[in-house]
């Protein structure tokens, strides 16, 4: 396990927001505290995480698929990807949902 300093991008339907932020690379894994919950980006199965509180939301985009955990119900949303980059250092995803786009980007600095 490695503490790491992390650029984080996002956009998120008319939401954007760029900080930067303390993780933890293990496995594959980057895992870092957001505002309000907890992401874990797998870079090796191209699957992002994000849990809040009894919610978790899992975009798997190897199957382009979201799944939403919460209490006793499971959403599976399809997701279309536009574009994925998954390297050790770098993890970018552009995907849409309905007609609503999403755009993610972390990078170890």
């Amino acid at each position: 396990m490695s503490k790491i300093n992390l650029l984080v991008k996002y956009c998120l339907i008319n939401e954007k927001k760029e900080y930067n932020i303390k993780g933890i690379y293990l496995n594959d894994k980057i895992k870092f505290n957001d505002i309000d919950c907890i992401m874990i980006i797998d870079l090796k199965n191209n699957v992002m995480e994000r849990i809040y509180k009894n919610q978790v939301i899992k975009f798997n985009f190897n199957k382009k698929k979201c799944f939403i955990e919460t209490d006793n119900l499971v959403l599976d949303i399809k997701i279309k990807l536009l574009d994925l980059v998954s390297l050790n250092n770098y993890f970018y995803v552009k995907y849409k949902i309905d007609n609503d786009s999403y755009e993610f980007e972390i990078k170890v600095i």
